[in-house]
């Protein structure tokens, strides 16, 4: 609200700004010392908000570590540009006042004398004008480019409180924003534009900060929380009939490409991988129900991250009708009642090492980032899988996560009592972390190489 509140003096200030009387001007300077008070509360919040997020780095590096740098680069970009502005301000002072003399002296910042010679040469900029507007214009780029995708509304408030594009007048002249802004006011007005261009930079530094801290980058953008899905041209097949399809991100995303895929244990050819999906096409296999799990990868910050999937196609037999009774259909293979079906070889299993590979935290065979209600939860059981084979394991023992709360430790493959109880505290959009999940290995022994799941409240 107090942001706010500036905002409607500055709006209300600049429209006297042209008068030069002594009580505006001091209403200016009053306005200008609110404004730096107002950057120095903003820094310590910001420094203390860094400070959690380094906490957070330091308890989960590969989730926080990508978001650290990220707000490196752009705390660097904002702290050249804040200290630029406030060498523009100092200079601004040095124009019109003593060397030692208070720069609560307002009444000696009551002309544009000085600004408009370091502007302007007449209605067009000077260099020093030019590279002010440069400067603005620059950082906007920086950031943008700094953010990356993922920080569309952080974008968003840098263009709006940074626009430098050329104002259509009343008369519907074109008036140049260096124009409109700094050409003829008083240099304290001049000055009170740039303290609230600073301010403009901490409270965006500070919105950065938050949204890092709060997740809702991560859940704007993380590829760990896309998941992988299948689509097929349709979803039955004749034997030997070639199944097509595509393997899609959760949130189809052009921009990005598959680095490499793999279906069924079998490396996909690099033909197939396009902006967004993995293409599919391959002869149906034997009549059935047949499983298509596997995983992609795609870059993010730099570094591989592997989406998963996990879905199946079922294969029919052929039929032809003889005419006379099409509710009692004869079985016929590639057209000819004679001709005997060519046996197609199922894909080959990998063998693998149950205790070294990482195996899938499912619940009802579902793995992965998931949005599941409270009562779904508190029914479905708990397991894992291996994508590669689609083999299955029930779980014998697991551990819940809610943020806020201790973990809670559950005896076999679904809820107990105490951690029913615990979930129903939770709220819609909440997230619910089961891991630590231990499932029986096909010898008997005990697995804990297991991906967590996470889960949000529906």
């Amino acid at each position: 609200m107090r942001k706010y509140i500036l905002y409607f003096l500055v709006i209300v200030l600049v429209t006297m700004s042209s008068c030069k009387d002594e009580k505006v001007i001091a209403a200016f300077g009053f306005m200008n010392e609110k404004l730096e008070e107002s950057n120095q509360v903003l820094t310590v919040r910001n420094e203390t908000q860094q400070q959690v997020l380094d906490a957070s780095i330091l308890k989960d590096p590969e989730k926080y570590q990508p978001l650290k740098d990220r707000s490196d680069k752009v705390n660097r970009i904002t702290s050249d540009f804040y200290n630029y502005l406030e060498d523009v301000k100092d200079k601004i002072y040095e124009g019109y006042l003593e060397k030692g003399e208070s720069r609560e002296q307002y009444e000696k910042l009551a002309t544009s004398d000085f600004v408009d010679k370091m502007f302007f040469i007449g209605d067009e900029p000077t260099a020093e004008g030019q590279e002010f507007v440069n400067r603005i214009n620059r950082f906007k780029i920086d950031i943008a480019s700094a953010l990356g995708r993922g920080f569309a509304s952080i974008s968003s408030l840098v263009n709006a409180r940074f626009r430098t594009q050329t104002i259509i007048g009343k008369k519907g002249e074109s008036i140049p924003w260096l124009n409109l802004k700094f050409k003829g006011f008083p240099a304290i007005t001049s000055i009170t534009n740039i303290s609230q261009m600073q301010t403009d930079i901490k409270l965006i530094q500070s919105e950065l900060l938050l949204s890092m801290i709060s997740g809702e980058f991560e859940r704007e953008l993380a590829m760990r929380n896309f998941i992988g899905i299948v689509q097929l041209n349709k979803n039955a097949y004749l034997e030997g009939e070639r199944v097509r399809g595509k393997i899609l991100l959760g949130r189809y995303d052009t921009s990005v490409t598959p680095e490499n895929a793999y279906v069924n244990g079998i490396k996909i050819d690099e033909k197939f991988l396009s902006e967004g999906e993995v293409n599919l096409e391959f002869i149906a296999n034997s009549i059935g129900e047949h499983p298509l799990t596997g995983v992609f990868t795609v870059m993010e910050e730099g570094e591989p991250v592997q989406i998963r999937f996990n879905s199946s196609y079922s294969v029919i037999r052929k039929y032809r009708y003889d005419g006379n009774n099409p509710e009692d259909p004869a079985p016929v293979v590639s057209g000819s009642p004679t001709r005997k079906p060519v046996p197609v070889p199922k894909e080959p299993i990998p063998a693998f090492d149950e205790t070294k590979v990482k195996l899938e935290g499912t619940i009802k065979d579902q793995f992965g980032y998931l949005t599941l209600s409270k009562r779904s939860l508190s029914t479905y059981p708990i397991g894992a899988l291996h994508y590669e084979t689609n083999k299955k394991y029930k779980a014998v023992s697991f551990s819940i996560k809610i943020e806020g709360a201790s973990p809670v430790h559950v005896k076999g493959n679904k809820l107990d009592a105490r951690a029913r109880k615990a979930i129903q505290r939770l709220r819609k959009g909440q997230r619910i972390k089961i891991f630590d999940i231990k499932v029986v290995s096909s010898s008997g022994g005990r697995l804990n190489n297991i991906e967590p799941i996470v889960i949000k409240i529906k």
